[in-house]
């Protein structure tokens, strides 16, 4: 991938220490009934409302952070994946250790998954607003796996020193070509224009996991449901929620994940012979879900169905009937039938008290679904983000 790290690989993430939870010096208290925000996640739709003025009443972190936007890859004809570096120092252990409230040596950034960034770009007015992809793990130093050799050098070994800080700390965005809002209309420029470029951050929202009012040990149950471009944030959690290691876990991981993902398949009029794996691999997410998937097959340690709605499928399309063994595919929208086997699980049996939901997709579909979410749940475990 051109340099852009798997988030869902699960040899490279046993060893990852997870950062300390943003404390409420950083972070406003995230409020206790189910969630509505409605922003800009870098859809196509024109809109008036800057995303700073329509999410004012969201937590937000007190500072901003220089980021350098450090990689670029198209991973759809729609979809960047951006990666914007987060200064080392900023990240180091010794930054974790230190107390707060020292201007000259600020705390290291965090987050947690689930949330946003304000993205200041120095040339426009107005911040854009789009959904983390990444894990907190990604915005930690990842160090080298061996320790540099003392006294080496280029002449003797052929290869650099290994750098002791190993992977810099970085924070993956995916922005939608929108034309029509200006942050994304610069995210999408040539690549060699803004390659390298610095731009500030400031992280906010109350879209997250762990769930702030239910108790996680209580949790065996979560179902997450995702309308296009909304896969953003969910992604996010789910690569967290697969980190295999002994930090993640004190999060009381669920037993079972069901994904509800509603999308369209990319034009494939440049690709009439495209095999079902290829036509997968274009969607949103879809290779980083299956990956997933395919991880915690081998650790038995999370159930995960991914069950993914193509709603512009040809009648004679052979997907459905091709699917591959991780994923089921359904020509159709989401359905409240599809929803509630889903609460209910394998055993058909529901136990809202162990159950959560987070639900992200257009104003439309999300305001269809969040009644009968509640009604099966109640209000403290359905949470839920909307973009437009």
């Amino acid at each position: 991938m051109n340099g852009l790290r798997i988030l869902s690989r699960c040899s490279q993430l046993d060893t990852i220490t997870l950062p300390r939870l943003p404390s409420s010096k950083y972070l406003a208290i995230v409020p206790s009934t189910a969630i509505t925000i409605t922003r800009q996640m870098s859809s196509k739709t024109k809109d008036s409302v800057p995303h700073e003025v329509r999410t004012a009443a969201e937590p937000r972190q007190n500072r901003l952070y220089n980021v350098r936007l450090s990689h670029i890859e198209q991973v759809t004809a729609s979809v960047r994946l951006l990666q914007l570096t987060i200064p080392p120092h900023v990240q180091s252990l010794e930054a974790q250790n230190r107390e707060s409230g020292d201007p000259n040596h600020p705390q290291p950034l965090t987050f947690l998954p689930g949330q946003w960034l304000d993205v200041h770009i120095p040339s426009i007015s107005n911040a854009g607003g789009f959904s983390i992809t990444s894990t907190p793990a990604d915005a930690q130093v990842l160090p080298s796996p061996e320790p540099p050799t003392v006294g080496g050098s280029v002449e003797e070994t052929g290869l650099p020193p290994l750098d002791p800080r190993g992977r810099a700390p970085y924070i993956e965005l995916a922005v939608q070509y929108a034309p029509s809002n200006p942050a994304s209309a610069w995210l999408w420029k040539n690549e060699e224009d803004i390659l390298g470029k610095e731009l500030s951050i400031r992280v906010g929202g109350s879209f997250v996991w762990p769930p702030s009012k239910v108790e996680p040990a209580s949790i065996k149950n979560i179902v997450l449901i995702a309308g296009g471009v909304g896969i953003n944030p969910l992604i996010s959690i789910l690569s967290h929620l697969n980190n295999n290691n002994e930090t993640t876990n004190t999060l009381y991981h669920p037993s079972h994940i069901h994904i509800l993902y509603s999308t369209r398949l990319p034009n494939t009029n440049n690709a009439p012979g495209a095999s079902s794996e290829s036509a997968l691999d274009r969607i949103l997410f879809v290779p980083r879900l299956r990956q997933i998937i395919q991880c915690q097959s081998q650790s038995h340690r999370l159930q995960i169905s991914l069950d993914l709605f193509i709603t512009n499928l040809p009648d004679n399309s052979h997907l459905p009937t091709a699917s591959p063994s991780e994923l089921k595919i359904h020509s159709k929208r989401i359905a409240q039938d599809d929803i509630q086997k889903a609460i209910a699980g394998a055993d058909n049996t529901l136990q809202p008290d162990e159950t959560v939901c987070y639900l992200c997709g257009p104003p439309k579909m999300t305001d269809e679904m969040v009644g009968g979410l509640r009604e099966l749940l109640g209000e403290d475990r359905v949470f839920f983000e909307k973009w437009w």
